[in-house]
Order: C-alpha cells, then sequence, then structure tokens
C-alpha cells in the first residue's frame, strides 16, 4: 500500500472523472516514463510517499491541517478501485491552498512531541513504530511533498491522489 500523487491539468481530471479506468490505465503509463527518469519532486508528475502515508496522514491530522493532502478531498469515482479504494482528487485551489500551508511546516515541528506508541496504538500502517529510525523514514518520504504541491499550485495543476 503506498500513496501516490499525479498533477493533472484540469483537463485532465476531466477525464479522469468521465473515464476513471482509461485514465488510470494513460496513468500508470506516465508513472513508469516518471520512474525511467528519476525527476525531482518540482518537476515530476508523480509522487509517492511509500507506506509513510499512512503516518503522514496521522501526523498532518494531528497538527490539524485543513487539507486532505493525504486522502483527496473530490469523488472520481467511487466505484472505481486503483488499488486500495477509489482515487480522489484535490483541485487547483485546494492544492494551492495545501501548497501554501505545506511550505510553512518543519518536519521536527510536525513530530515534535509525537511519541511512536501513538501510532502503534492508533494501528498507523505499517506499524514499524518501536523502530528508533521510524521517524526519519517517514522524513524521507514527506521531505518531496511540500515541493511537489508548490509545482503543482504554480502550474495550476490538481491533483489525483489514491493508495495503491
Amino acid at each position: 500500500m503506498e500513496g501516490n500523487y499525479l498533477r493533472v491539468s484540469q483537463e485532465e481530471l476531466e477525464r479522469a472523472i468521465d473515464d476513471p479506468s482509461g485514465f488510470y490505465d494513460d496513468a500508470q503509463d506516465l508513472i513508469d516514463e516518471q520512474e525511467e527518469a528519476d525527476l525531482p519532486p518540482e518537476r515530476a508528475r508523480h509522487l509517492s510517499t511509500h507506506k509513510a502515508w499512512h503516518a503522514i496522514a496521522f501526523l498532518l491530522g494531528r497538527a490539524e491541517f485543513h487539507v486532505d493532502v493525504v486522502h483527496g478531498e473530490g469523488e472520481i469515482a467511487e466505484d472505481e478501485d486503483w488499488g486500495y479504494g477509489p482515487p480522489r482528487h484535490l483541485s487547483a485551489e485546494r492544492v494551492e491552498a495545501a501548497a501554501e500551508a505545506l511550505a510553512g511546516i518543519d518536519f521536527d515541528d510536525l513530530v515534535d512531541g509525537v511519541d511512536p506508541s501513538e501510532l502503534t496504538e492508533a494501528d498507523v500502517y505499517p506499524l514499524l513504530w518501536d523502530d528508533e529510525d521510524a521517524f526519519e523514514w517517514v522524513r524521507h518520504w514527506f521531505t518531496p511533498l511540500p515541493t511537489f504541491f508548490s509545482a503543482a499550485a504554480e502550474n495550476g495543476d490538481a491533483i489525483i491522489v489514491w493508495i495503491g
């Protein structure tokens, strides 16, 4: 289970809503191309937070972050399954709001005062929170997220999110 983000134009988002299965195939082709190119987050159209997606959701929720950057806020198709549930999206406006807020977050502040046992008690996937380097692992996957969102906002892109 990995958190996935795909930057899309408004036209692409509308196409994804109209034909989620067909768009998923196109998205997979793009993801394959992006992986080969190994682009930095400011140039990439796809970003994965790997298995850290749930910890990121937990930490942002604990910080009362006002945009659901992990699960999305808009429906694409509730009956569609792109891995572990349906894809969702953030509109260009919500991407911009998220980018502004993410730019102001320091990861050390995000985990300040958090005991790893809280994540275990909350059943946060992937349940590796007794490892002393667990938060450093999450930091590695969180760090590109603000840059990715900033680039999307600058381009006026929406973002499709899914757990795959």
